[in-house]
């Protein structure tokens, strides 16, 4: 069995991730407590901003500074796919309505890190995200932010705003589906 093999770099972008992971357990914390003090959901809100913001620097920095590394390609969709899941889980656990976005959520990041170990495994090279993944990690930070902050809003909103995270999910996986078909193939050849 082939090992996947990347070298760790100490680079900003590499500590930004690192610093979003740390994170999760933060907002989850001040989320699940704000039930009982709900002024914690600010500071929950404020996680989930920061995590925001280290994702859309950490790839400015990394291209802007040439510091794209091979971990850094596989930290940053890690971090992105662990951020999700965790604020879907968190947000479930209050509204319903986030409960199937949190099921194909966990779906589609399973079979997204499956399919990625396979290419690297068969000796593709790591790939960096594509821009329907950025596009989509942006309108979800946006969408659940809200959610999080404005735990009140109306119902609908809520629905509108879980089924367009959910569209967009859907799209950016067929999109990365589609890329690693194409990759397939091309390592077959």
């Amino acid at each position: 069995m082939k090992w996947i093999n990347v070298k760790w770099e100490w680079t900003v972008p590499n500590v930004l991730s690192l610093i979003r992971i740390a994170l999760l357990p933060v907002f989850a914390v001040l989320y699940l407590c704000s039930a009982a003090h709900p002024a914690l959901l600010w500071w929950a809100f404020a996680v989930v901003v920061v995590s925001g913001l280290t994702d859309l620097f950490d790839g400015w920095i990394a291209r802007r500074f040439n510091q794209i590394s091979e971990a850094g390609k596989l930290l940053d969709p890690l971090a992105d796919k662990l951020t999700q899941l965790t604020v879907v889980i968190c947000l479930a656990t209050r509204f319903q309505e986030v409960v199937w976005l949190m099921s194909f959520c966990l779906a589609k990041e399973v079979a997204q890190v499956v399919g990625g170990l396979l290419l690297l495994h068969r000796g593709d090279e790591v790939r960096g995200s594509q821009w329907f993944g950025k596009v989509c990690t942006f309108v979800f930070y946006s969408a659940m932010a809200a959610i999080v902050l404005f735990d009140d809003m109306p119902q609908g909103v809520r629905i509108g705003l879980v089924v367009l995270v959910g569209v967009l999910m859907l799209v950016t996986f067929l999109g990365y589906l589609s890329t690693y078909i194409g990759a397939r193939k091309s390592l077959k050849e």
